[in-house]
């Protein structure tokens, strides 16, 4: 199989030759230009040194004259010649002034006469050095050439139809006006070019042709990304069914525009750009602008750091660092990055985190904060990561993610009621009996005879940290009760372990403490739930997360106080729900 190129090697071709002026001409070394990536205007050719890097270069290297310009080198010193000069394209430089300036040679007044045009039309007149030259050797100049016509120019008019004769008669003075007529010939009007661009008259359609293609292959894998689905496939031979996402949507695409699969079929082999290290290239590439946008929305405004570990399904442990800020009036939050974390520590983390936030060249001053979890090496106040990262944002104020801390405290005030423990470990179990196989799809099927109606549900499994887990895991057994007792008594009349388990759990669902404790808890979450999820908003604001925390805890006094009457609604609830399940406990 052929070696895949990288993307950039793609749009690598000769530059084709173009009409050049005479300084970018005369600095051009001989022989085929280098290589270039054709990233800007489709179809035009490539220039040559922009002025910008020419300029650079007269200042940085020779030091001209403002008046002057660089042509070329002869024997090893550079030469200059004057601005007003014809450029290689131009014809030749021939004011017809009414008078020109006299020079005092040998006790007579001399001046350039114009007529001199008319016998040696190679001639060109340069008004601000009062001298003439040769355009064809001052353009293409043999290693040879006199450099009395280039440099400096000729300026002693009594002798001026003797030295133009003898330079007219110079073999140098003759290949430069063959080489002068050649360039005209093949960057003319009416010229098919040189013979390089000759070769190369299909490069515009080619350059064309590659845009289309890689436009198709760059939204296919930006699609991907967006969708959060991985390009690869487990196979990608030509006999396997699924050859993942990325060439599964190439060749859907193809289907309906039968133009992308030919231009598939006229690339060569290595280089159709649908590898996987090109997609790779790809996905960085849109990353790295990404960061670059990010970067300049956060020029200049506050910001802070929010961090937190995690692991793939590799089992490596992972940073995620984001950023939070405000940019056209709007909070934002912005995900820069994630890396691979060897080191636990406190000091290895916030490595990790300014490795991260490197690219963006953040000003530590405009830092005013982080936000972490509660564990030790993130919140402590000795060596944790807020004390270290504070080394480098002094300004910054640690602050523990106040969705989590409700979560932690709404946990710990549950654990501190042994009846409140008991009915969440039924909960879990619940859950747990109705993972295997056999139970779980006759679960599915008593749902599927009891409610054809509905869509089948399955049970949460509720999380000893996140009181937001136990929410769904209450909820979904209080919608499905009947469901739960249906089962759990048919898997009493079997035998062995599952009639032991089944009938333990009968026996302690089937109560009244059990009953209210369901409705009870599902109440509680109902006002819970929208604060943990509006801390969790991105747009929330300090005042607006106070202000949420303060109406939870008056929800829960009220309710305790039963000032509205919502603990004896519980209560009706409770006896409703216990004759409707025949529950006589």
């Amino acid at each position: 199989m052929a070696k895949q190129l990288s993307f950039g090697h793609f749009f690598k071709k000769p530059r084709l030759q173009t009409e050049e002026n005479s300084d970018q001409a005369v600095l051009k070394k001989a022989g085929h230009p280098e290589a270039f990536i054709d990233s800007g205007n489709e179809g035009k050719t490539s220039s040559s040194p922009s002025q910008e890097s020419h300029a650079s270069f007269c200042a940085n290297e020779l030091a001209p004259s403002p008046t002057h310009r660089p042509t070329l080198a002869v024997s090893n010193e550079q030469i200059w010649t004057p601005l007003d000069l014809s450029s290689m394209e131009e014809p030749a430089t021939q004011p017809k002034l009414i008078r020109f300036p006299a020079t005092v040679i040998g006790g007579k007044s001399q001046s350039f006469n114009i007529n001199w045009y008319g016998k040696y039309t190679w001639i060109e007149y340069s008004k601000e050095q009062d001298a003439v030259f040769c355009k064809a050797c001052r353009h293409f100049p043999e290693m040879h050439t006199e450099t009395t016509f280039i440099k400096g120019g000729y300026k002693n008019w009594k002798r001026l139809g003797d030295a133009c004769d003898k330079h007219e008669c110079s073999k140098p003075h003759a290949i430069a006006l063959i080489k002068l007529a050649s360039f005209r010939g093949s960057h003319g009007p009416q010229s098919r070019g040189t013979v390089l661009n000759q070769l190369h008259g299909d490069a515009p359609a080619v350059v064309e042709r590659n845009r289309q293609h890689v436009k198709v292959v760059l939204d296919i894998a930006m699609l991907c990304a967006k969708l959060e689905i991985p390009l690869r496939g487990h196979r990608e031979t030509e006999d396997a069914l699924n050859k993942g996402n990325f060439l599964e949507l190439f060749k859907f695409m193809s289907k309906y525009a039968p133009e992308i699969e030919n231009r598939l079929k006229e690339l060569p082999q290595n280089a159709t750009l649908i590898s996987h290290q090109v997609q790779d290239e790809l996905l960085e590439a849109a990353a790295s602008i990404l960061l670059r946008k990010i970067k300049a929305e956060l020029h200049g405004q506050y910001f802070a750091i929010l961090a937190d570990e995690y692991k793939d399904l590799a089992k490596r442990e992972l940073v995620a660092v984001c950023v939070r800020f405000i940019h056209g009036g709007v909070i934002k939050e912005r995900a820069v990055g994630s890396v691979e974390a060897a080191d636990l520590s406190a000091k290895g983390l916030s490595q990790k985190i300014l490795e991260v936030l490197h690219p963006l060249e953040l000003d530590p001053t405009l830092c005013v904060g982080f936000c972490f979890d509660g564990a030790s090496v993130m919140s402590g106040h000795r060596g944790g990561v807020q004390v270290v990262l504070r080394e480098h944002f002094p300004k910054a104020i640690y602050v523990h993610c106040n969705s989590h801390r409700l979560n932690l405290v709404l946990c710990s005030a549950a654990k501190e009621s042994g009846h409140v423990s008991t009915f969440f470990d039924v909960v879990s179990q619940i859950h747990s009996f109705f993972t295997g196989a056999q139970r779980h799809g006759r679960f599915i099927e008593i749902q599927k005879e009891m409610h054809p109606d509905r869509q089948s549900m399955e049970l949460e499994r509720p999380s000893d940290t996140r009181w937001s887990s136990k929410s769904g895991s209450v909820h979904k057994i209080l919608k499905l009760l009947d469901v739960i007792l249906e089962a759990l008594a048919e898997c009493a009349e079997m035998s062995g372990q599952t009639k032991i388990e089944a009938e333990q759990l009968l026996q302690q669902m089937q109560t009244k403490k059990f009953v209210f404790m369901l409705l009870l808890f599902c109440k509680l979450f109902e006002n819970s739930d929208f604060a943990t999820k509006g801390l969790q908003s991105s747009t929330l604001c300090v005042t607006d997360c106070i202000s949420l925390i303060e109406t939870l805890k008056v929800t829960y006094v009220t309710f305790q106080d039963d000032s509205y009457g919502d603990f004896e609604k519980v209560l009706r609830q409770t006896e409703e729900l216990m004759e409707k399940h025949e529950i006589a406990n």
